[in-house]
């Protein structure tokens, strides 16, 4: 009677921790490491949340704010003055209730361009250039 050793012991953990994840997370698992599979899962929650919040309706509590008050073009003046037609991070945004209504106002009207990046996992706005 011989014994076999197992050539591949990492490989065998490696599938019994993969088989205990979540479908999201064994896609990530199968193409990298179980710390990516599992960072992988939060970001594209992150993700998804992110775009639930770009893509919501106006609240009543936004309409309040003076970002809804003033005329539309004072409104791009204001924008234009504080970040130019650079691209910018939409959690800096966010973090200040008159550019996060300004910002809402102005992609409902389709003034402000937004994009996913993927290599940082963030979402990015700016003015378009007149």
């Amino acid at each position: 009677m011989s014994t076999t050793n197992n050539l591949y012991p990492k490989a065998g953990q490696q599938n019994a921790a993969i088989s205990q994840l979540s479908p999201l997370q064994v896609t990530a698992a199968s193409h990298g490491s179980l710390t990516t599979a599992l960072s992988s899962g939060s970001a594209t929650i992150n993700r998804i949340r992110m775009k639930h919040e770009l893509d919501s309706e106006i609240t009543t509590a936004m309409l309040d704010s003076e970002a809804f008050s003033i005329p539309v073009s004072r409104l791009i003046d204001i924008w234009i003055t504080r970040f130019g037609n650079k691209w910018i991070n939409i959690e800096e945004i966010e973090e200040d209730e008159f550019f996060s209504s300004a910002f809402r106002r102005l992609k409902q009207l389709g003034e402000v361009e937004v994009h996913f990046l993927t290599d940082r996992a963030r979402y990015v706005c700016r003015m378009p250039e007149q």
